[in-house]
């Protein structure tokens, strides 16, 4: 034990010592904490969903206040302006993830994105209340939100006057797998690769600042 304790004090010095030693561990320990929060994630859902507060609901277009939106007869929707919508006014209260069976027909939306009100006192929906798509392997989009309660949803379909598109069932609080919560998105390995280095290269900038304050303490002693 007294070796142990030994060693640990030694830790920090230890990693100061080389550059190398100390980025390779701030990767490590992002991609342990990355690990965990992913396990913590999947455990929380499946408790949540296991109680009744998460539940799968499936949705048509139909369910939805559309905007500048234009239903046709072949089942298919065209947009009016370059800003349409359609408002899920009263979702259920706990919100996951929203999956939307969606082709776009005859152009690139240029964006799909959600838009959701996290308190009960917003007029409006928020730029920072925003989320974009991610398309899976089977076509279908996926939107990932917050924890937290939900107290409505708006899809923004694309930004293009006369964009057609056919559009299916729209799924909230899909079952998502072990996998799918530790799939990386591109966001995380954005931060895989930027944090990790810049942390280190923080964590040797104090390291170097607290050892000068102490040599310039240890002269005036």
């Amino acid at each position: 034990m007294k070796q142990l304790l030994q060693r640990l004090r030694a830790a920090p010095g230890w990693l100061l010592r080389s550059d190398r030693r100390l980025i390779a561990f701030c990767y490590a320990a992002f991609f342990a904490v990355s690990v965990l929060a992913c396990l913590y994630g999947f455990a929380e859902d499946r408790v949540q969903r296991a109680l009744g507060n998460v539940q799968v609901s499936t949705l048509s277009p139909a369910d939805f206040a559309l905007t500048d939106l234009a239903a046709n007869e072949d089942g298919t929707y065209t947009s009016q302006s370059p800003d349409p919508r359609m408002t899920l006014a009263d979702p259920p209260a706990y919100v996951r993830s929203v999956t939307v069976t969606a082709q776009f027909l005859n152009m690139d939306p240029g964006e799909f994105c959600l838009f959701y009100q996290p308190r009960p006192d917003m007029e409006d929906f928020d730029v920072s209340y925003r989320i974009w798509a991610h398309r899976n392997d089977d076509g279908t989009y996926t939107f990932t939100l917050p924890r937290g309660r939900v107290y409505a949803l708006r899809l923004d379909p694309g930004i293009y006057t006369g964009l057609t598109f056919s559009m299916g069932d729209i799924v909230l609080n899909a079952p998502r797998s072990l996998a799918s919560w530790c799939t990386p998105t591109r966001p995380w390995l954005l931060a895989f690769a930027a944090v990790p280095a810049l942390a280190a290269a923080a964590v040797k900038v104090l390291a170097g600042a607290a050892a000068w304050l102490l040599e310039a303490h240890r002269k005036r002693s």
